[in-house]
C-alpha cells in the first residue's frame, strides 16, 4: 500500500541513499518515470542492490530482483503506438532491467516527437501530436504482450479518457496514478476506477508538502489523538480509502514516518472531517498543455 516516490530526486547521491534507507526500512516498491531524470540513477542502484550476496546490505538481506515492484511511466512524446516500444526499451535500459513490474502512460496528452521533452511554441504552449488515448494504449498492450512489462496502467486519466480506453482495449488498465490528498480529494474518480476494478495509487499525497495543508487544525488534532503526524494522518485517511500512496521524501526519519501507518485507524467521523477540508486544488496541472485535446483537468476530471 505504500511505495516509494522518486519525484524530484535529481541528485544522484541523494536518491541512491534515499533507496538504500527506504529498503532498510521495508519499502518495496520504487516509482519512478522517464520525465523524472533519474532512472539511470535508479539503475544504478538497483544493480548494485542485486549483486549484493545474501544478508549483507543496510537491510540485512540480499534482495534480488522479484523482491523489487518497480514502476516507471511513458513520456509524452512516445504516444504513437510504433513509439511506446522505443520510450519503454530507453527507460530499461537506464533502470538497468528486463522488465518493468507496471508501466503507466504518464500523462494522456501526447507532444510532438523527435526533439525535445516539452516542445514549445513561441508563446509558450506545448507542441502537441494527435495521437489520441486509445492509440497510445495500444502500443501498452504491444509492450505487454512481448513480456517488457507485467502490467500497464495509465496516470493523470480522467473519466472520459478511461472510458474510452475501456470500451476498446483488449488488456484493461490495472491502475490509475492520480494527485490525490485532502486538498484534492478526487471522490467520483476514485469510486470510478474502483468500481471499475482500476486500483488507484495517489502520488503527491501531501500536496507537495504544502504547509498549510499540513497545518490544518482538523489533521492536527486528529493526530494528536494518536499521537500521529498530519503528514501520517493523510496518508492513513487514503489507505483507507484503499489508495496505494506514493509519497516521496529524502529523509530517513520521514522515511520511516511514511511507513508506520498500520497501528491506527480513523474513525468514520475523522474521515468524514478530512472530506471536509476538499477545494479541488491541483499542484500538478501542466498549463502549456492546456490546449491539448487529451488535457484531463477540463472535460469531465472529477
Amino acid at each position: 500500500m505504500i511505495g516509494l516516490g522518486t519525484l524530484t530526486i535529481t541528485n544522484e547521491t541523494v536518491i541512491k541513499q534515499v533507496i538504500d534507507d527506504g529498503l532498510a526500512v521495508g519499502y518495496r516498491h520504487i516509482d519512478t518515470a522517464y520525465f523524472y531524470m533519474n532512472e539511470r540513477f535508479v539503475g544504478e542502484k538497483l544493480r548494485e542492490i542485486f549483486s549484493r550476496p545474501r544478508g549483507s546490505g543496510p537491510d540485512g538481506i540480499g534482495l534480488q530482483r522479484r523482491d523489487i515492484w518497480v514502476t516507471s511511466k511513458l513520456w509524452c512524446t512516445y504516444h504513437s503506438r510504433a513509439k511506446v516500444a522505443e520510450g519503454l526499451k530507453l527507460t530499461l535500459k537506464r533502470l538497468n532491467i528486463q522488465y518493468l513490474d507496471m508501466y503507466l502512460i504518464h500523462f494522456p496528452f501526447g507532444f510532438e516527437e523527435g526533439g525535445e521533452d516539452i516542445p514549445l511554441t513561441p508563446d509558450g504552449l506545448t507542441r502537441d501530436s494527435n495521437v489520441s488515448v486509445v492509440e497510445t494504449w495500444k502500443g501498452m498492450e504491444d509492450v505487454y504482450r512481448a513480456g517488457l512489462v507485467k502490467s500497464i496502467g495509465v496516470s493523470n486519466f480522467n473519466v472520459n479518457q478511461l472510458c474510452r480506453l475501456m470500451r476498446q482495449c483488449q488488456i484493461k488498465p490495472v491502475v490509475n496514478q492520480l494527485e490525490i490528498h485532502p486538498y484534492l480529494a478526487e471522490v467520483e474518480l476514485v469510486r470510478f476506477c474502483q468500481r471499475m476494478g482500476i486500483r488507484v495509487e495517489a502520488y503527491s499525497p501531501l500536496a507537495k508538502a504544502n504547509q498549510t495543508l499540513l497545518n490544518e487544525p482538523i489533521l492536527v488534532k486528529i493526530g494528536q489523538r494518536f499521537n500521529k503526524t498530519p503528514a501520517q494522518v493523510i496518508m492513513r485517511w487514503l489507505i483507507q480509502r484503499n489508495i496505494v500512496v506514493i509519497p516521496g521524501t529524502t529523509k530517513k526519519h520521514r522515511l520511516v514516518e511514511n511507513f508506520s501507518l498500520f497501528d491506527f485507524k480513523l474513525t468514520q467521523d475523522d474521515m468524514k472531517q478530512i472530506y471536509s477540508l476538499d477545494r479541488n486544488w491541483r499542484k500538478t496541472d501542466f498549463p502549456p498543455a492546456r490546449f491539448n485535446s487529451e488535457y484531463p483537468y477540463n472535460r469531465m476530471g472529477f
